[in-house]
């Protein structure tokens, strides 16, 4: 009995360390890999940042965006180069750090190489939101017939044609933003903003309202669940595969999107095989379904493949995050740049009034029999795209490919190999190397000739990156965005109300970043601090702005 149950003991320590010995054997393998990567470059003396991100991190104010301290590095350190290494293995590995634009344009434009893949992680990172390969993250092969397919949703024409949806939505969110003057109480700006543009993005992607501002939407509420569970690098953080209820709640919501789209997408396929002449506006989901269908639509199969429907799901997923998040952030932080630039909004008001009258009532109805309206508001224009400089939502990313370098500004010769490339827009739309006052809000910038100080420097501005996987949906973003100021800017104004916030809510850390209140915190997107409280006011009020 002794003998067996040595034998039985000896098993399962055997089968332990088998179990144990590949995970932890790639472990070390891969450390030793990065580190001796590192250290070859520190060798070289190429730009590198041993031991400054925590302290840089630690610096930062309460939930400060973490690409806030991988600009400070830039700022602080490496300055002349525009470029620096960064190891931060175990959680994600060797980083390239970009804030130069001569460099950003040399990897996304210029080099072939690194223009297209992106990097191994992303997949990880977006895998709550989309779980699983999408149009975002998919390899240069399987993207490429893809983004084709879906160029044709974004066409100029096609968005057009979106705008009487764009201002059915805005209408209701100006509702909300009365409702919310009337009583006069201290409001968080962002939620409200955040379940508005939910909407916005079911119109473009289902070409149906949610229905989010007035109430409970499956795919709404669990796709705004899905990332206040999402956190940055869990998917590459071993200690939070202990998190099982993060766990549950991504399967959960995860569940009941797919099965909301999946619905949605056997309705439409259905009404597709029933409609040969394929007469159906081309929302996101059409683009997909026409992707899939037959020439002949009465040819089709009686049910979608199951791999495509699940593909399909995947791509409306991503098109349901990005086309809600980052939209509202930039809402959040273009009411909030006017509140505290009267100048700006006295001439937004004045361009207003020149194109739709002086009339707000009557600024829907014109937005819908006439849409090239809002290719007329040039203005209007340069404040969304200031915004977009001074609160970018995200940065970008590439794969660094072996035998590939680039030149940094001091003329290093950086090798890309087993890195990933990032860009980290918020320092280069900030850097005063690159910019002229250049955080101060100047909406000029976009109006000014070239030769003029305050024109932007080539590639320095780069909101929905350039090259080959710049942001497909960008002309749709800039068209809801110039649609939501016409209706919402000539009604209604916001307050900041940080002072009286922090009185309720006394806090010993920091709370500005470079003297900032409302600066960036990291959900999805980069959202506004505190969810940005605010009182909002109806033009016309006694109050001030």
């Amino acid at each position: 009995m002794a003998a067996e149950a040595d034998s039985s003991t000896l098993f399962y320590v055997t089968a332990a360390v088998i179990f144990f010995a590949g995970p932890l054997g790639y472990f070390f393998t891969r450390l030793y890999h990065v580190r001796m990567l590192f250290l070859e470059r520190q060798k070289r003396s190429l730009p590198v940042a041993p031991g400054y991100l925590k302290n840089t991190i630690d610096a930062l104010p309460e939930k400060g965006h973490y690409q806030y301290a991988f600009g400070d590095i830039a700022r602080h350190h490496f300055s002349n180069e525009g470029v620096f290494y960064l190891d931060l293995w175990p959680v994600s590995g060797l980083f390239l750090t970009v804030v130069s634009p001569q460099v950003a344009v040399q990897c996304t434009q210029t080099n072939s190489s690194l223009a297209i893949e992106k990097p191994a992680l992303l997949p990880r990172f977006f895998k709550p939101i989309t779980d699983g390969p999408s149009l975002f993250d998919m390899p240069e092969r399987e993207w490429k017939p893809w983004r084709a397919a879906f160029n044709k949703g974004f066409s100029h024409d096609h968005i057009l044609s979106l705008i009487p949806g764009m201002a059915k939505e805005t209408r209701v969110y100006c509702s909300t933003l009365r409702k919310c003057a009337q009583k006069g109480d201290l409001v968080h700006l962002d939620p409200i903003t955040l379940r508005f543009t939910m909407d916005l993005i079911g119109q473009t992607i289902l070409n149906t309202s949610l229905g989010a501002q007035k109430g409970y939407n499956t795919l709404a509420d669990c796709m705004l669940s899905q990332i206040c569970w999402h956190q940055p690098n869990a998917e590459n953080n071993p200690f939070e595969y202990l998190n099982f209820a993060r766990w549950y709640m991504h399967w959960w919501n995860g569940r009941q999107m797919n099965d909301y789209i999946g619905k949605e997408l056997d309705k439409r396929y259905n009404e597709y095989k029933a409609d040969a002449a394929n007469t159906r506006s081309k929302a996101v989901i059409d683009i997909v379904l026409q992707a899939y269908m037959p020439e002949d639509a009465k040819t089709a199969p009686v049910n979608l493949d199951p791999e495509f429907r699940a593909f399909a799901i995947r791509q409306i997923r991503l098109f349901v995050f990005a086309g809600h998040d980052s939209t509202s952030s930039t809402i959040c932080y273009i009411l909030h740049l006017l509140a505290t630039n009267r100048e700006a909004l006295t001439c937004l008001r004045a361009e207003h009034d020149a194109v739709f009258g002086k009339d707000p009532a009557a600024t829907q109805s014109l937005l819908e029999t006439r849409p090239q309206l809002t290719e007329s508001l040039p203005y209007t224009t340069a404040i969304i795209k200031e915004t977009l400089r001074l609160f970018t939502p995200a940065s970008s990313s590439r794969a660094g490919k072996p035998h590939t370098d680039i030149t940094d500004d001091a003329g290093n010769r950086c090798p890309t190999d087993d890195a990933t490339v990032f860009y980290i827009h918020v320092e280069m739309h900030r850097s005063p190397k690159y910019w002229v006052r250049p955080d101060e809000f100047l909406p000029e910038h976009w109006l000014v000739d070239p030769g003029h100080k305050l024109y932007p420097m080539k590639g320095a501005w780069r909101s929905f990156e350039h090259g080959p996987r710049n942001c497909i949906a960008q002309g749709l973003v800039m068209t809801e965005l110039r649609v939501v100021l016409a209706m919402v800017v000539r009604q209604f104004y916001v307050k900041p109300a940080y002072e009286e916030w922090d009185l309720l809510h006394p806090s010993k850390g920091l709370r500005t970043y470079r003297g900032e209140r409302v600066y960036q915190i990291e959900e999805g997107a980069a959202h506004p601090a505190d969810k940005y409280p605010c009182r909002v006011y109806e033009r016309g009020s006694s109050k001030p702005v």
